[in-house]
């Protein structure tokens, strides 16, 4: 079944207010910092963002990998698919929302 809604219906009816939908952060630094104020890790020396399909690639270079771990494993338990390249001296690490 469906339902026409007119302009005079919306004028004279009382909707019930709405409650904000909680949704997961933004983005990987959103997701690391303290409500909504990002926060971007000393760890993460070189960053890009990659957008196509409806995804969002986070790519981020270090050469500290140690100092990335505990973030990384947040990330991962908050959802995020946290992939890492390890190469001489240095790490590339892909964040997507899972």
């Amino acid at each position: 079944m469906q339902h026409t809604l007119h302009a005079s219906d919306v004028a004279t009816r009382r909707f019930a207010p709405v409650a904000p939908v909680a949704q997961a952060p933004r983005t990987p630094y959103h997701a690391l910092g303290t409500d909504s104020a990002p926060r971007i890790p000393a760890w993460a020396e070189r960053r890009s963002v990659y957008r196509g399909s409806g995804r969002t690639l986070y790519l981020v270079e270090t050469k500290n990998l140690d100092a990335a771990g505990n973030d990384l494993q947040r990330l991962s338990a908050d959802g995020w698919d946290v992939r890492v390249e390890r190469s001489a001296g240095s790490a590339r690490v892909a964040l997507m929302a899972a």
